[in-house]
């Protein structure tokens, strides 16, 4: 009788391990988590610096007399996903690693292990243009449809002109729920630029979802830079999400240029949401140049963007001025024109045979609150930026 009881038990317990295999769910996430490591050492000498993954973007960036015809990709994918590719018509079943002609961005669709899910990412391979001419009249929705992306646009690239440059914190502000419409987001387009459009970043309160991480994020400043936001770290690791800089010097460069008009909040608060009533709200605009192993590159991040001892060039405003009237009529108020020199920084002198070797990376960033990547500063203070000019030697 015992050994009956026994080899029920161990039926059933089978039984049960058995329904929990079949039971469990197949995987329903189907992104691109990055690239292929060996693809990447093999094609060292033709990527420069590292690939940026975004949501439904890859952007790599490759010498302008690079041929990019015919290319091979390949991608880490979340587990079980799989990626496909319309090809003359016909739909390719596996496409990861696929020969495909890049001189104008192909498309390829990321399909789920449940087949469930699927979404489109646009790959492209641009061709290296120095950081010069930014006036912020190419943006777009991000295909979530809920906030705005920038770029620029490159002439002397007519199969593929965009130039995927700007990022910005809209993805990390979109997870606390509060971004009802692309206006209401940190980071928007504004009408009234110089010329045609221009930039607005203005700080902005992160709710419930704010306080409740940790670190504790009360609020959520407008910035614009140049790099990449790496979302999977925004709400654990927010400074270390913002990756400053592209290996995109060419030149010596010489002044920092632009227009701006600014008007802090009322009160600013420290990473508790304390109002602070002795300090006052202020803005940034600035840029870097710092040195980088073109064959390793290490981008800098919110925990060492003005610190790092590798920075050799820094221009900067130093006191923004600010618009003295009403918030409401900050929007019309004059534009502030500002020239600001890159000055040399830790000792450092610019080395003409590191350029040449494509040893130097750019990062220029702006935020509506100076502080804002402690999580310190005053909601609504808002910041327009038009026409930024980066002048070379």
């Amino acid at each position: 009788m015992k050994r009956i009881i026994l080899f029920m038990q161990a039926a059933l317990l089978l039984c049960t391990l058995n329904s929990c295999i079949q039971d469990e769910p197949l995987n329903a996430e189907c992104d691109i988590t990055g690239v292929d490591t060996l693809w990447l050492q093999q094609n060292r000498s033709l990527i420069k610096g590292n690939p940026r993954i975004g949501n439904y973007r890859v952007t790599f960036t490759v010498p302008y007399d690079a041929d990019r015809s015919a290319l091979a990709p390949r991608f880490y994918l979340t587990p079980g996903a799989r990626l496909t590719a319309m090809v003359d018509g016909v739909e390719v079943a596996d496409a990861n690693g696929m020969t495909r002609d890049f001189n104008t961005p192909q498309t390829y669709t990321a399909h789920s292990q449940d087949g469930q899910w699927s979404k489109s990412y646009e790959v492209s391979f641009e061709s290296e243009a120095p950081i010069e001419k930014l006036d912020f009249e190419n943006f777009e929705l991000d295909p979530s449809g809920r906030y705005q992306v920038w770029f620029e646009m490159d002439a002397n690239d007519a199969s593929n002109p965009r130039r995927n440059y700007w990022a910005s914190g809209n993805p990390g502000y979109n997870l606390t729920g509060l971004g009802s419409s692309p206006g209401v987001f940190p980071t928007t387009a504004a009408e009234g630029g110089v010329s045609g459009k221009c930039i607005k970043l203005e700080t902005k309160d992160t709710g419930m979802y704010g306080m409740n991480t940790k670190p504790k994020m009360p609020i959520a400043a407008g910035n614009l830079f140049i790099g990449e936001f790496e979302l999977s770290k925004a709400s654990r690791y927010p400074r270390k999400a913002t990756k400053f800089g592209l290996p995109l010097v060419r030149k010596k460069p010489v002044t920092l240029e632009g227009y701006y008009k600014y008007k802090a909040g009322a009160k600013f608060t420290d990473a508790k949401k304390k109002v602070q009533p002795t300090m006052h709200d202020t803005a940034d605009i600035y840029a870097v140049v710092y040195e980088i192993d073109p064959d390793n590159f290490v981008p800098l991040d919110g925990d060492n963007i003005l610190t790092a001892s590798n920075i050799a060039l820094m221009a900067r405003i130093d006191k923004p001025a600010e618009f003295e009237g009403d918030m409401s009529e900050l929007a019309a108020a004059d534009w502030v024109h500002f020239s600001e020199p890159f000055k040399p920084v830790n000792g450092k002198e610019f080395d003409a045979e590191r350029l040449a070797r494509g040893g130097y990376a750019i990062a220029i960033v702006m935020t509506s609150s100076r502080q804002g990547a402690y999580f310190e500063g005053a909601i609504g203070s808002t910041l327009y930026v038009d026409q930024l000019r980066v002048v070379y030697e």
